[in-house]
């Protein structure tokens, strides 16, 4: 097995235990009402108004105020839109860019804080949002800040062995070093490829986003990401598919 790293000592995740905390990612006890089936007969035709006005050229955040303020929307539900809208040239790029499978041995890219935290929020029983390009994301906001919770080796354990079923070659997980606890996460990334035999390269950067929009074979959810990348693989969609009634969230 290959671990590369650039920054940081290795510890061993036992370290980390103590500090391990037993909370709901992105969990909010408001979102069974701000998503709930009254909620989404505003959210479904403001939608359809958000995607009307990004066709004709207005900006994101244009397009949210105007229709979230017409239809009242709260900051949350605005939010999720702003994640699961996109124009008909985006959801045209982005498809052309997408992979219809992973080529055995290939390299990915993994996008680490927005694949762990996805998982994390999927495995917490936390609502999840599908967008009109089909890629799955959350309304976590860390906002630079994180930390380890007890979500956090399952999510990862479930990306790696995915990554195995498709008989990938190796994987490189590039983390955000600005973010807290980045090197814990990568300890804990780094010890579940070990248990699980399986080969990988860390990368600690400045912006992971930047680095990720060069490559091919990119494993990520964000928007812009997949949007300027090579290319692209829904991974998402599987390990979403894998679990037990997961609570999504959709406009399709």
């Amino acid at each position: 097995m290959i671990l590369r790293y650039r920054t940081y000592e290795v510890n061993s995740v036992t370290e980390y235990n103590k500090d391990m905390k037993n909370v709901r990612r992105g969990y909010c006890e408001d979102d069974v009402k701000q998503f709930g089936e009254e909620a989404m007969k505003k959210l479904f035709p403001c939608a359809e108004e958000i995607t009307y006005l990004l066709n004709r050229g207005y900006p994101y955040k244009s397009a949210i105020t105007f229709t979230g303020n017409h239809y009242l929307l709260s900051e949350r539900q605005r939010n999720a839109l702003m994640r699961m809208c996109a124009s008909d040239e985006m959801r045209r790029i982005r498809r052309e860019k997408q992979l219809t499978e992973l080529e055995e041995g290939c390299t990915v890219h993994i996008d680490a804080f927005n694949a762990v935290v996805l998982m994390e929020t999927a495995l917490s029983g936390s609502m999840i949002l599908k967008g009109a390009d089909g890629c799955y994301r959350d309304l976590s906001g860390l906002a630079g800040t994180y930390a380890i919770i007890q979500n956090t080796d399952p999510g990862i354990e479930r990306i790696i062995r995915k990554l195995q079923e498709h008989h990938v070659g190796k994987a490189v997980f590039w983390i955000d070093a600005p973010v807290s606890n980045s090197g814990r996460l990568k300890t804990h990334i780094a010890e579940a490829a070990e248990r699980l035999s399986f080969p990988i390269y860390i990368e600690m950067v400045k912006n992971a986003d930047t680095e990720l929009m060069k490559r091919d074979h990119v494993i990520s959810g964000d928007s812009m990401v997949i949007t300027e990348c090579i290319s692209w693989y829904n991974l998402y969609e599987e390990l979403i598919k894998d679990l037990e009634d997961p609570w999504i969230v959709s406009i399709l």
